[in-house]
């Protein structure tokens, strides 16, 4: 489950479940995540049943769960080293489709990395075949055994959602009239104000003078 929506969902699970102890309910996710249509929600419950069937969800109850992070999908090293190993021993003229058929590797992932591959120098594009770009494993390459691995780039918003969500569960779940709630709520407004309370749009704030 890559998807951007996939990636969504779990983003927000993330967020409202930051210790894995809480509960959320398919209507908060809805809420957290702006789902209106019957077909959007629909579509997200076909990948909540995914995540539970592989364990990432705990169903408590029909609409009701526990996130688990410990089943959350993990950095995919043995592929980039399958990726990287077909590259270093193929003769030059390859695309994506022939090292995911080699590999037996997503095209996406293959993809991606090679992309990444194709900025650091690793591989260079020697012409096309068609529509397909083809590609040859540079001397840089040739000269490292080791599997070159991407970044893992940190979501730079990841607080920012993970108090909106916060905010979605305690509205929902709790009485925002209490007061422990309602400081709950307003730390996390102000996290997003400190975020994006600065972002006028231009203009938009300034006062007329005669």
């Amino acid at each position: 489950m890559k998807t951007e929506g996939a990636s969504k969902l779990r983003r927000a699970l993330q967020g409202m479940c930051p210790d894995g102890a809480c509960q959320v309910t398919n209507r908060q996710l809805f809420e957290a995540l702006g789902l209106e249509t019957e077909p959007e929600k629909a579509r997200l419950r076909r990948r909540i049943d995914t995540l539970v069937r592989r364990k990432e969800l705990i169903r408590i109850s029909p609409g009701v769960y526990r996130y688990n992070a410990d089943a959350a999908p993990k950095r995919n090293g043995e592929g980039y080293k399958r990726v990287w190993r077909a590259i270093r021993s193929s003769k030059p003229g390859w695309g994506y489709v022939d090292l995911a058929r080699i590999t037996r590797m997503s095209y996406t992932m293959v993809r991606r990395y090679c992309n990444w591959l194709d900025d650091e120098g690793y591989i260079a594009a020697v012409g096309r075949n068609g529509n397909t770009r083809l590609y040859r494993a540079t001397q840089k390459a040739k000269s490292t055994q080791r599997t070159p691995y991407p970044p893992i780039t940190k979501d730079p918003f990841e607080a920012e959602r993970g108090a909106a969500c916060r905010i979605v569960r305690l509205m929902m779940e709790s009485n925002p009239s209490q007061k422990g709630c309602a400081k709950k709520i307003v730390n996390d407004c102000q996290l997003l104000l400190r975020r994006f309370g600065g972002e006028k749009e231009g203009g938009s704030n300034d006062q007329h003078k005669d």
